[in-house]
């Protein structure tokens, strides 16, 4: 007896003790789960989010994407369908469904696999919110623990809500609402049943089931979810039968491109480093830019067309390949299934578990638009059958589908030097390439030198049958005797002939190649320093450097307008006259000297500091600078916040240094806003999940300079003295806005009588400055209205020459013009106000003397009141009383400076 009580005693101390310790276990384990009391404590990861001010989605982007939404928000037909799927006892069990794991375990011990999984919805949940995706008995336990206490916890109707919104389906959907959208483009209120069950059968395994991968296992896991709600009475039969034959439309995923790159890709990394990145991926964050989408939009298209435009300037790259006459159908098949599947935005999910595109090729497609073709070339009198290519001989489905101004490639099928005309086949469609098309292919040369390239006439001499090429597609289907030539026209006398022409159609379409050159562009609200537009380059996705922000380039011409801002603080009035005549400066060996010269090679002679101004002479400049001397220029460009690494000496005139296009553009917003220096701001504001917000501002980085080898000169400083129009400066006030005003005025002439005469058209409230460098290299364009300023620029990475003639205003000029038209149809083109201490008077603009109205070249200019040194003038070198300028040689270069 005493044994059998010591037996007892011992088994039941092993068995206080396991259980102690199973406890204890139990309670270890209970401490590492998460702490989930309330609804408020879920935060699940949410992706972030980068707008446009005008609420354009920027940029969505996260790890888990996701959109959280009430559970009073999910119709009960969703609801249904997930509970008919994974636990339709789920408002009937306490977390744990005893009865379901049992016959799940004999199911899968009956079929040696896991074919059934015995989890209910709660301990989904607990699963879910458990950082770990280890399968160990811990693990396990948690889970139970897990799901017990979410029962505890949380209603029925909560638990469902964490549920529907944490669940993975599939394509990078967390959650029904991120899911209903993504696959179908749909609110959750417009689901059908049969989207439904395809969704909550996507759950037990999202690759396995899901209908872009494999539709047939999707179409059968669907089939299963809609009998299941069936027969716990979610549907009625009816409904039942109507869900399995509808055909659920479905959204193709493309891949999320991000709107305005370099400018959001900016954003993204700055709100990234100051709030962490994986928190910015993770919490939901809404972050309000500055940007102006529709401007925006207007920017890009812009730069890209006249980047292209420049390219195309400097000549043909040529073919991109070749393509055999035996690889031509297959070529041509595939680039048909290709357009087709680039312009498809969905496809239906069909009865039958077959995925049909919205555009697709038909099996035979291809096929009988050959035999058509080969049928109708058999028609052909045997005479015409080498001289004549066919064009469209029916309605082709894929003529629905092409875009106009999009670029497709295509392969030469025959090349006519007497029509002059190229015939191409786009994806077995047939286009024609018209000389005005095909003209501007020149041999490519990297050559600043003055050149004259012939228009091309024979198409032969740049192409042959084969060539796989870029061709833009510009016109809809026209008489191929509309584009021939007039010498063929004239030549050709059998009508016959001529009438198998004309009854030939044809796309028309121009040579078209990726361009090598690069551009960029941003505008800015001038009074407080918001970005309302930055293009970094033509395409983010084939270059991120940001050309708008990270490249260092000289400025040229562009930046004498803070030289002569200076020369107005120091003595200097708009009409001071400047000589423009040859100089030698000395350098820093005796037996050195630097003799600079204009853009043009000419002189012309006594100007005034108008019109120097207006035509970017570099002689002038140098002499005011030489005047006003380098220390007082840099001093004043430090003053107006230029961020630049400035040569100190002569050089500085003309602009060769490194500065960002944005740095110049802020800079040159003094002049519109009345002196006051602004900093830059991309971003309104920045909030999380929560609604928690954060005071974020980006910043320019000054990019590294390009190095830059010039003569240093040597120079005599004047010392700085008091000035009057520095006295009543202070804080960001850093320019008198009397001289501000006066500048702007100098500046209009530019436009209207300098070297910026295209931008005319847009009224005479604007002021600007061309910028060029040299063996043009650089072309810009720096112009603003009374609210925006905006700079454009245009060059290539590697600082080579764009080719003769690529000045400012004949290549940065034309984005500005087609963009700020857009800007100031949204933002007004009011005219800048006359501040008080300004006065103004009928002027020679010859010779910068008053004068009276009779003068046919009299006009009004600005002076500060007091400041008028019209009456007695002089050149800044003391040549008292020079004679009228006299122009050494035409203006034509002006207007393309």
């Amino acid at each position: 007896m005493k044994k059998i009580f010591k037996l007892v005693l011992v088994l039941f101390t092993f068995a206080f003790i396991g259980l102690i310790s199973f406890w204890g276990v139990v309670v270890y384990i209970s401490s590492d789960l998460p702490q989930i009391n309330s609804l408020e404590d879920y935060r699940p990861p949410m992706n972030s989010q980068i707008l446009s001010r005008d609420g354009e989605v920027l940029l969505d982007i996260g790890k888990e994407t996701r959109e959280v939404v009430e559970f009073k928000k999910i119709p009960p037909l969703i609801v249904g369908a997930f509970l008919s799927a994974e636990d339709d006892k789920f408002y009937e069990h306490k977390g744990v469904d005893y009865l379901g794991l049992l016959r799940a375990f004999i199911v899968n011990f009956k079929e040696g696999r896991v074919v059934q999984g015995g989890s209910t919805i709660t301990q989904q949940v607990a699963k879910s919110l458990l950082l770990s995706k280890e399968r160990t008995i811990t693990r396990k336990i948690k889970d139970f623990l897990l799901a017990r206490k979410i029962e505890e916890k949380f209603s029925k109707d909560d638990i469902l809500f964490l549920y529907l919104n944490q669940i993975y389906l599939g394509g990078g959907y967390y959650g029904i609402k991120a899911a209903f959208k993504g696959y179908f483009d749909k609110e959750l209120e417009q689901a059908t049943i049969a989207e439904s069950a395809l969704i909550a059968g996507l759950l037990v395994a999202p690759g396995r089931y899901s209908p872009y991968i494999n539709p047939k296992f999707a179409k059968m896991r669907q089939g299963y979810v809609l009998r299941r709600m069936f027969e716990t009475g979610k549907i009625n039969e009816e409904e039942y039968k109507k869900a399995k034959e509808e055909k659920i439309k479905m959204k193709i995923r493309n891949v999320s491109r991000l709107k305005g790159g370099h400018f959001t890709d900016w954003i993204r990394q700055v709100v990234a480093e100051k709030v962490g990145n994986e928190e910015f991926l993770s919490m939901g964050f809404k972050v309000i830019t500055t940007l102006d989408w529709s401007i925006q939009e207007k920017a890009e298209q812009a730069v890209k067309k006249h980047v292209k435009e420049v390219d195309r300037r400097q000549g043909y790259k040529g073919p991109l390949g070749k393509i055999t006459e035996s690889e031509r159908d297959q070529f041509l098949q595939m680039a048909r299934d290709k357009i087709y599947r680039e312009k498809s935005t969905y496809f239906y999910f069909d009865t039958d578990g077959k995925n049909v595109f919205e555009f697709s090729s038909g099996v035979d497609e291809f096929l009988n638009l050959i035999a058509q073709k080969n049928q109708e070339q058999e028609k052909i009198n045997i005479r015409y059958k080498e001289k004549i290519v066919l064009g469209l001989t029916n309605e082709d489905p894929i003529l629905k589908v092409l875009e106009k101004e999009h670029t497709y490639t295509a392969i030469v099928t025959k090349v006519d030097d007497s029509m002059k005309v190229v015939f191409v086949s786009v994806a077995g469609i047939e286009m024609i390439i018209p000389e005005a098309g095909f003209s501007w292919a020149h041999e490519r040369i990297e050559d600043e030198s003055e050149k004259y390239y012939a228009p091309i006439s024979k198409p032969s001499t740049i192409l042959k049958v084969g060539d796989q090429i870029s061709v833009k597609y510009i016109s809809p289907p026209a008489s191929l005797w509309s584009y021939v030539s007039s010498d063929f026209k004239k030549k050709t006398k059998d009508p016959e002939f001529v009438k198998l022409v004309q009854s030939q159609l044809f796309l028309v379409g121009e040579l078209d190649q990726v361009p090598e050159t690069e551009g960029s562009f941003i505008a800015i609200n001038s009074q407080n320093g918001q970005i309302l537009s930055l293009v970094g380059g033509i395409d983010f996705q084939k270059s991120q450097f940001n050309r708008a922000l990270q490249a260092a380039r000289q400025p040229g011409s562009s930046f004498k307008p803070f030289i002569y801002a200076c020369a107005l603080e120091n003595g200097y009035s708009p009409t001071s006259i400047i000589l423009d005549s040859p100089q030698a400066l000395g350098g820093v060996d005796d037996d050195l000297s630097w003799k600079p010269k204009n853009y043009d090679g000419q002189f012309m002679g006594p100007m005034t500091f108008r019109r120097a101004l207006e035509v970017s002479r570099n002689i002038p400049t140098i002499r005011i600078l030489q005047d006003v001397g380098v220390e007082r220029i840099t001093e004043c460009a430090d003053r107006f916040g230029i961020k630049a690494n400035f040569p100190r000496d002569l050089s500085i005139s003309l602009g060769s240094f490194g500065i960002s296009l944005a740095e110049l553009v802020k800079a040159f917003a003094i002049f519109g806003n009345g002196g006051k220096k602004i900093d830059l701001q991309s971003i309104l504001s920045v909030k999380d999940f929560s609604g928690k917000k954060y005071e974020l501002k980006t910043e320019v980085v000054l990019p590294e300079e390009n190095k830059m080898i010039t003569e240093e000169t040597k120079i005599e400083e004047k010392p700085l003295e008091e000035n009057i129009f520095l006295k009543n400066l202070n804080g960001n006030q850093v320019y008198d806005p009397r001289l501000a005003f006066i500048m702007t005025n100098l500046l209009k002439g530019v436009i209207t009588n300098g070297t910026a005469t295209l931008a005319k058209s847009l009224g005479g409230n604007i002021a600007g400055k061309t910028g060029t460098t040299n063996n043009y290299v650089d072309a810009l364009f720096i112009g603003y209205s009374a609210h925006v300023v905006a700079g454009s620029w245009v060059g290539l990475d590697n600082n080579k020459s764009m080719g003769y003639g690529e000045t400012g205003g004949k290549t940065a000029l034309p984005i500005w013009i087609e963009v700020m038209g857009s800007i100031l149809g949204k933002y007004g083109n009011n005219d800048f106000e006359m501040p008080e201490g300004v006065t103004q008077k009928l002027i020679s603009r010859e010779t910068g003397k008053s004068t009276t109205s009779t003068d046919p070249i009299a006009f009004m200019e600005t002076f500060v009141e007091g400041a008028d040194n019209s009456q007695n003038q002089s050149d800044s070198n003391g040549e008292e009383n020079a004679s009228p300028p006299q122009v050494l040689e035409g203006d034509d270069y002006y207007l393309n400076q």
